[in-house]
């Protein structure tokens, strides 16, 4: 999980112009709800899994899951993106806070055509870059694992465990801003 928390910020982050994430998480506007990480989630899964399988596919059996079923799960993915973006985007430009003002306008400016490549392509590449071999097979596994799941039921049960994990120690800043629920 902290591999893909730490890709889903990078890619953020990037995406708009280098945010500084934890301005974002000081500030109560700057937090994510549940729905937003669940958005998140399900947005920049498929960019996630097509890394992991681009990064793992020298190192798995060419019989696995990624090489004979891989492409059919992202695909499943996939077909979610669109409903997901609308709500992604905020969350994305909501993690932003660019430290040029005029370059995070000009973003911000970008139709969704030319912003939504841009994202996706540089997440899949954050994840590929943050695996390493020996882990190829375990992240095989576990999406193996969770490939009977509906895609919708994937991104919730990951944004559960996200905002169940995301409990920042005492004097520690968050790694993802998650707003604290209302009781």
């Amino acid at each position: 999980m902290t591999l893909f928390r730490k890709v889903l910020m990078a890619g953020a982050g990037l995406a708009l112009a280098q945010g500084q994430l934890a301005h974002a998480a000081t500030n109560a506007e700057g937090c994510l709800s549940e729905s937003e990480v669940g958005a998140l989630v399900g947005y920049a899964l498929p960019s996630v899994l097509d890394g992991a399988m681009k990064a793992c596919k020298p190192h798995l059996a060419t019989n696995g899951f990624f090489a004979t079923r891989g492409g059919e799960f992202v695909n499943r993915y996939a077909a979610r993106k669109n409903a997901n973006w609308p709500v992604a985007k905020a969350a994305f430009f909501k993690l932003g806070g660019a430290k040029n003002d005029k370059m995070g306008e000009t973003i911000k400016a970008l139709p969704d055509n030319a912003l939504q490549p841009f994202v996706e392509a540089m997440v899949s590449e954050m994840v590929g870059g943050e695996i390493k071999p020996g882990q190829c097979t375990a992240i095989e596994r576990g999406v193996r694992i969770l490939s009977p799941l509906q895609p919708e039921n994937t991104a919730e049960l990951i944004t559960f465990v996200v905002v169940l994990a995301d409990k920042p120690k005492a004097g520690k800043v968050s790694s993802l801003p998650i707003c604290k629920a209302s009781t």
